[in-house]
């Protein structure tokens, strides 16, 4: 078994890789033209990528897991799955604790690899995959930081190989109703796009680092870490509650960001904002804020005088009034603390638009004000292409794997929007400061400290262990 050391130095390999040119992708090679599927990460989220797969054995074959724990001591939430749950399953399935092991041992039987991990380990195992070769799938945020998602977005490229982050929100067809909707002159010019969730609903915030435990027979506590600096393993951490550190998550924006922000980003082209500011309760290099705003402005021809505010809040931090909208919404339920607690209104000079986290249950706001637009027939045709497998982004990647073509949801989209979630998060290490952020030159223009926070700083010159946290 590879030891902590040796990891890190094979790290440091696949750094050094990455700035050659990629290899030309493996296309799917069974002769019955099934996708030959590997799972990397197989509990938790990564079980549900299994439970959506494994309903098509028409077109996809189950032939590796890979996960650094077979089981956990106890459920991180009701339902919770762990990889052992998969193993069950498919009892025939290889399986391997080191994804550089089995992208090496099965190189020649593998099409396709599916990445389900914390979101440190997103980009070391998903540009590993692409220099194999392999079509990708990456669950969201795309990576933890803005210098490797663009990274990807270059080596998926390079390789040709076939690439989807995984957002279920992407697939429904919200956004497309909306640009429908604008399009046809209904919404009006955007104003203001207010959104807000009730996470973090896990640790964050105020934390510190817990004492040291025993590692669990059954968890490779150095493969979880990774690329990570070193920490002593915590039950309170491993296997669910990282979200909210900075060494591996990217807090409720990682979380939830990258579901709600599609909506707009879709719809509008939105592109990079041109200013962010953003606040919160206090943080540390540890772990993210309990609680945090950002207002994003961007310059867009669709925004009324040619600019679009976007207001994010999280800890169902609620905006105090919103053109169009009954004040009453906006109040916390305290009996039900779910109740209107994750939206997006999108207000526009002639109407307001109401839609939640996943692009559902889309409407202009208020309910009446539907009903008549549709009973006047005033909504216009459906018209955008829709995805081939609303809610399901898993199968929508294997089909198009199959058919060698990019599913809406591929890195070019992921890579770009992903950095604009991220630089939320930039935004409130600066509190209150109009940061002005140049997109093409992926930096700050008026603030040298927030640019630290854009890259991973892996230092290859010591056998990539770092030797800090990574954000600057």
């Amino acid at each position: 078994m590879l030891n902590r050391r040796k990891f890190l130095k094979g790290g440091a390999a696949m750094g050094a890789l990455m700035f050659l040119p990629s290899c030309q992708t493996s296309r799917v090679k069974n002769a019955n033209g099934k996708l030959n599927v590997a799972f990397i990460g197989v509990g938790g989220r990564g079980y549900n990528a299994v439970e959506s797969l494994e309903k098509r054995p028409d077109i996809v074959n189950i032939v590796a897991f890979c996960d650094v724990q077979d089981d956990t001591p106890q459920k991180p939430w009701s339902g919770y799955k762990s990889a052992m749950a998969s193993y069950k399953k498919f009892p025939n399935v290889r399986r391997f604790r080191d994804y550089r092991v089995m992208l090496d041992e099965m190189d020649g039987d593998i099409d396709a690899v599916l990445v389900s991990t914390p979101d440190h380990m997103h980009y070391p195992i998903a540009s590993w995959a692409i220099t194999k070769g392999k079509h990708v799938y990456c669950e969201k945020p795309l990576t933890r930081t803005i210098w490797e998602a663009r990274e990807l977005k270059r080596l998926a490229k390079e390789a040709g190989v076939i690439t989807q982050m995984g957002n279920q929100g992407h697939t429904n067809e919200g956004w497309r109703l909306i640009r429908e909707w604008y399009d046809a002159g209904i919404i009006g010019q955007i104003k203001d796009i207010y959104i807000w969730t009730n996470r973090p609903i896990w640790p964050q915030g105020g934390l510190k680092k817990p004492s040291g435990e025993k590692v669990p027979g059954n968890l490779d506590y150095a493969l979880w870490l990774g690329v990570a600096p070193y920490q002593d393993y915590s039950a309170s951490i491993v296997p669910f509650n990282w979200r909210g550190l900075r060494n591996y998550g990217t807090g409720a924006a990682g979380d939830m960001a990258c579901h709600f922000f599609d909506v707009p980003y879709s719809a509008f082209d939105l592109g990079c904002p041109d200013v962010i500011e953003g606040s919160s309760t206090p943080f540390d290099d540890y772990n993210w804020p309990a609680a945090a705003k950002v207002k994003m402005t961007f310059n867009n021809p669709r925004g009324l005088g040619g600019k679009i505010n976007l207001h994010w809040s999280d800890a169902n931090v609620r905006p105090k009034s919103i053109e169009r909208v009954d004040p009453s919404f906006l109040v916390p339920d305290p009996k039900n603390s779910w109740h209107n607690a994750n939206c997006t209104f999108i207000v526009g000079t002639k109407e307001t638009v109401l839609t939640n986290e996943y692009g559902l249950n889309t409407m202009v706001y208020p309910r009446q004000r539907m009903r008549e637009l549709a009973k006047s027939n005033a909504l216009p045709e459906k018209k955008l292409k829709r995805s081939i497998t609303p809610g399901d982004p898993h199968l929508e990647w294997a089909k198009n794997c199959i058919a060698g073509t990019l599913p809406p949801g591929n890195f070019d989209y992921a890579a770009p929007f992903t950095e604009m979630c991220l630089l939320s998060m930039i935004s409130i290490s600066f509190p209150n400061q109009k940061l002005s952020y140049d997109s093409e030159n992926m930096r700050f223009s008026n603030c040298d400290q927030a640019n630290a926070q854009i890259r991973s700083l892996y230092d290859y010159k010591t056998e990539f262990l770092p030797s800090k946290p990574f954000w600057g």
